[in-house]
């Protein structure tokens, strides 16, 4: 469908021309097509045949318009080609960045020219035009084509080395997190006296075993603990010990695993020491007891 133009929209035309505006400046503006801006565009006085210096105006045949408008949709093409190469790299350099700019503004030179060529000879100068801006291109990207390589291998080379950094930070909070577990493990271990009859290994597996929940038979291995602390309540205590007897109990009714476990170790060094001062062996009260191999949690067997 034409598109209908009023009266102001001619005297806007009209007025971008009288500013040197291009066709395809002044289709943009208006939004416009440029063939409508070509029709409507103020033309200048031709002389008319037979008058000095006047000459009629050449009509293309149906070959040379064929001819023209393939050359420009060629050369069209070509410009936007390498429109799309500059502007899909960087320069690099201040320089080439500079080289880059002005062959940019040259493509867009010759597409506005583009749109106002009408004889075969002239779309062959823009051609020419257009071969040169090529090689131009050409030789400004094979330049910063290395450039460019060299750039995004140093990133790729940083990139590497923040994530090998990152990596070693990682190791590094992962022992230092496993030595403040260790550091809080043996802290633990060293607020008991280990006096009787648990070692310090035996002790530190059951520190493992419930106050670091690395092992899921808490339950079984908690009333082992229980069958021992009572075998040797019955044997060191007296029928006095009331107060002892009383914190036995408390013991079976700890509130958490956690409460359990160093009330059962303060216990148990309780009953060392009062073994000790009523001079009962501690190796004879052993022999009659569990194996201490039973104080380590064996696996189920289903």
């Amino acid at each position: 469908m034409p598109e209908v133009m009023n009266q102001d929209d001619i005297d806007k035309i009209a007025e971008y021309k009288e500013k040197d505006y291009s066709n395809s400046a002044i289709a943009r503006e208006l939004g416009i097509d440029r063939t409508t801006v070509r029709k409507y565009s103020p033309k200048e006085q031709e002389p008319e045949k037979g008058k000095e210096g006047g000459e009629p105006k050449h009509e293309l045949s149906l070959e040379e318009d064929f001819d023209l408008r393939t050359k420009k949709k060629e050369i069209e093409l070509e410009l936007e080609n390498l429109r799309f190469k500059l502007e899909d790299t960087d320069g690099e350099t201040h320089d080439l960045g500079a080289r880059r700019e002005v062959a940019l503004e040259q493509i867009k030179i010759l597409r506005e020219k583009l749109d106002e060529i009408e004889s075969v000879m002239d779309i062959d100068k823009v051609r020419e035009l257009a071969a040169k801006v090529k090689d131009e291109v050409t030789a400004l990207l094979e330049q910063i084509e290395p450039l460019r390589k060299q750039r995004e291998e140093q990133q790729e080379k940083e990139r590497q080395e923040r994530e090998e950094k990152e990596r070693k930070k990682r190791q590094e909070d992962w022992a230092r997190s496993d030595k403040i577990g260790q550091n809080l493990r043996a802290g633990s271990l060293s607020r008991f006296a280990w006096i009787f009859p648990c070692s310090r290994e035996q002790a530190e597996k059951i520190v493992n075993k419930f106050i670091w929940k690395v092992d899921t038979l808490i339950a079984e291995e908690k009333q082992r603990i229980v069958n021992i602390m009572h075998a040797r309540k019955e044997r060191i205590l007296n029928p006095s010990d009331e107060d002892m007897r009383k914190k036995f109990v408390d013991l079976l009714s700890a509130e958490t695993n956690e409460k359990f476990v160093k009330m059962a170790l303060k216990f148990n060094a309780a009953l060392g020491r009062l073994a000790e001062q009523r001079f009962i062996k501690k190796e004879e009260l052993l022999s009659k007891e569990t194996p201490e191999r039973l104080l380590v949690s064996t696996p189920h067997k289903r």
